[in-house]
């Protein structure tokens, strides 16, 4: 079996797989999309980009229905579900129902946000730290940032580049929070007062998705030629960006390693998608890789659980 031992589930265009390509039993929603999740006491997941469903032990409920798209959503320290949406809004799930924040709406650098192709620009990733400091990723428009449990947000910007594609919190150090960028890998240990760019040897910088082991301080980004993917690889850090060495056993694709499509684990092993429906598997803090599954449908989201 792939990644024996491993909990996870890979979210994807025909359901909730387990890491052998097979329906995870006891979910009731069969071959729905499956884009986006975070895990818990309870299991959060975006089911065709417009519902977001719950698990509660082992019993799932559909929590709220949207009338627009959903892209990710996180889980803040009170317990409650946040999700972002299209138009970069923020909005709780309450009690059947999206509650949205109007003071994310009020944001001064909302007036700055926008897209390289037209379209309004979306909220395209959520993380929440160890302290409950949580993080939107506007795409395009820098990262937003709560201290007070959505009460108030403030964008932080300083170092950062504005094209922000995923941002992750640290899992141990709550002052720690880092992003993939189309200008590559930033790092933060203030919060997110201040960015430092770390390129450490990248042969080029477009990024969509990155990583830090729960485990040991051992960070992978994915790094492509330009937005279209080509020469997209996937690379490690020991040093928090400083040097960054490509990793051995994963071909070079003409698509991007996406947002959500690296997931990592505190004993070691770690597990990335290639060409949207490849799997590969690392057991040496992502060091080396070998194919695990392939030709799955395509994978959204590694979400471990």
């Amino acid at each position: 079996m792939v990644g024996e031992g491993l909990d996870a589930w890979l979210l994807t265009d025909r359901g909730i797989l387990d890491l052998d390509g097979n329906p995870v039993p006891g979910i009731p929603l069969g071959e729905r999309s499956a884009t986006a999740g975070v895990a818990g006491s309870e299991i959060g997941v975006i089911v065709d980009e417009q519902e977001v469903w719950v698990r509660s032990g082992t019993r799932w409920k559909k929590a709220v229905s949207s009338g627009g798209d959903l892209y990710s959503i996180e889980r803040a320290g009170d317990g409650r579900f946040l999700v972002g949406t299209e138009r970069a809004r923020v909005a709780w799930v309450d009690d059947g129902r999206l509650a949205y924040i109007e003071a994310f709406d009020a944001v001064p650098e909302r007036r700055l946000w926008d897209t390289p192709y037209g379209a309004p620009p979306e909220l395209r990733s959520l993380a929440v730290s160890t302290d409950g400091t949580i993080y939107a990723n506007v795409h395009v428009g820098w990262i937003v940032r709560s201290r007070d449990g959505g009460k108030s947000w403030t964008t932080v910007r300083r170092g950062l580049d504005r094209d922000v594609h995923m941002v992750a919190a640290h899992p141990a150090d709550p002052a720690t929070v880092f992003a993939a960028t189309a200008d590559g890998f930033h790092i933060s240990h203030d919060h997110g007062d201040s960015f430092q760019r770390r390129r450490g040897g990248m042969p080029y910088v477009y990024q969509r998705a990155v990583a830090c082991f729960p485990g040991r301080d051992v960070y992978l980004a994915s790094t492509a030629r330009h937005d279209g993917g080509t020469g997209a690889l996937l690379f490690r850090s020991e040093d928090e960006g400083a040097h960054w060495t490509q990793v051995k056993g994963l071909p070079p694709v003409d698509r991007n390693i996406n947002t959500w499509q690296v997931g990592t684990f505190a004993d070691g092993r770690a597990l990335v998608v290639v060409r949207d429906t490849d799997l590969y598997v690392s057991e040496d803090w992502g060091v080396s890789w070998a194919k695990a599954r392939e030709s799955l449908p395509t994978v959204n989201a590694i979400l471990p659980v």
